[in-house]
């Protein structure tokens, strides 16, 4: 994370999750895999994804586990926002499957910037 641009706000989100450093670098990793697959966040929608991961990084360090979610929903997420959704929560131990679906929407709605 460029901490020339690290905001107040952001500190914040990124002390929330219990464990600020792994929360960075899974931030990265989602940019990292963002910019390979040509996919441009605004700071709006990259604060949100923040905000999202900061909560899974907070999941994977207590078990808290997510209410169930009807997968049908996500039926028109790309396999592209699969994949990345994907690769970050496996960065992340202890985390349901579920986290995918709802982590790819952020993928999914930033493609629409590109």
């Amino acid at each position: 994370m460029n901490t020339e641009k690290i905001t107040e706000e952001m500190q914040n989100i990124l002390a929330k999750s219990g464990d600020s450093n792994r929360c960075e670098q899974v931030f990265d990793l989602s940019q990292t895999l963002c910019e390979a697959e040509q996919i441009t966040m605004t700071d709006v929608q990259k604060l949100s994804l923040l905000s999202h991961l900061s909560a899974m990084v907070h999941r994977s360090l207590t078990g808290e586990q997510l209410a169930p979610i009807d997968r049908a929903l996500f039926s028109e997420i790309s396999t592209q926002s699969f994949t990345i959704a994907k690769k970050i929560k496996e960065f992340l131990p202890n985390l349901e499957e579920d986290e995918i679906y709802l982590l790819s929407i952020h993928f999914e709605v930033a493609k629409q910037n590109s």
